[in-house]
């Protein structure tokens, strides 16, 4: 091999390695960028079903994951665990059977940050069934800032970018921050705006970036206005996964809705969620405390 040769072979070597050290260095970037805003959200669901003249109830448990986008502790998650009407969409395109009621009601949520201890209390303050996404609103902060992605700040995705997503481990493992990488691979037009992934990105509810830590926009699911031809949208196992919070990139009406989409809704949410949770704080206020048992009084003594 010629000394010519030899020098473009290295001079490649060196770019090559190069990139992959920035690429390295930009996904660190962005993931201490980015896993303060990622929560763990808890719920206890309580699901009804009724038809046919019987009921039936059952209390089930679920983790998802969330990003703070306000700093007074507004989390948004995907709203899919919590709509089974949405289920149905995404499932076969069609709506709930007639004669079928089936409501799925948070009885409990809690709220972790970070690998912290504590669980903080949280409810159920705003819901969009067109972007399949919830806003859960956290109690108890005291005068704790949150730090939130900023939904005012976005950039679009172009055909074969990498994007980037940060989410978090159980428990079990600390909540350690991990991330997902995807590349866009399609972009759809009706019924909205959105882009398609291909990739290990499947966290449905957390926001997409790109590797400079740009916003691009939020996964979540797009019921398709025309059922197609041919059966189910999803099978089995995507159903299994939307109610664990998990998605499959770039197919079953799983998409990357641009953030300027987004950011009306969580302005909405977060207005809503101030009434609600005002209400809520009244109602504590007007609950009667529980009266004190009366204390026994001692008999009186007498005599010389």
């Amino acid at each position: 091999m010629g000394k010519g040769l030899w020098a473009v072979t290295i001079s490649l070597l060196v770019v090559v390695t190069a990139a992959a050290q920035n690429e390295s260095v930009s996904v660190q970037s962005v993931v201490e960028k980015v896993a303060p805003s990622i929560a763990t959200v808890k719920v206890v669901l309580k699901t009804t079903m009724k038809m046919g003249g019987e009921s039936m109830e059952e209390e089930s448990k679920m983790s998802l994951q969330g990003v703070v986008v306000t700093p007074d502790g507004l989390i948004m998650v995907s709203n899919s665990p919590f709509s089974p009407k949405r289920m149905m969409e995404i499932l076969a395109g069609e709506a709930m059977p007639a004669g079928m009621d089936y409501k799925m009601t948070p009885t409990s949520i809690k709220v972790i940050f970070g690998n912290e201890d504590k669980e903080y209390d949280a409810f159920l303050a705003a819901t969009d069934a067109k972007l399949d996404l919830a806003f859960i609103k956290v109690e108890g902060l005291g005068d704790r800032q949150l730090t939130p992605v900023d939904f005012g700040s976005a950039t679009d995705a172009k055909l074969g970018q990498q994007v980037i997503t940060v989410s978090r481990l159980t428990k079990g493992y600390d909540y350690a921050p991990y991330f997902a990488l995807g590349q866009v691979c399609g972009e759809i037009v009706k019924p909205r705006r959105a882009w398609m992934l291909l990739g290990d990105i499947s966290q449905l509810g957390l926001p997409v970036f790109t590797l400079n830590g740009e916003l691009v926009g939020v996964l979540t699911t797009i019921a398709p206005e025309v059922k197609d031809e041919g059966g189910d949208t999803m099978g089995f196992t995507m159903v299994m996964r939307l109610l664990s919070g998990g998605g499959s990139s770039g197919t079953g009406g799983v998409f990357v809705v641009p953030a300027q989409q987004v950011k009306p809704l969580v302005e909405q949410a977060s207005r809503r969620a101030a009434e609600l949770a005002a209400e809520r704080a009244k109602k504590k206020e007007e609950t009667p405390k529980p009266a004190t048992p009366a204390q026994p009084t001692k008999p009186k003594t007498g005599g010389k």
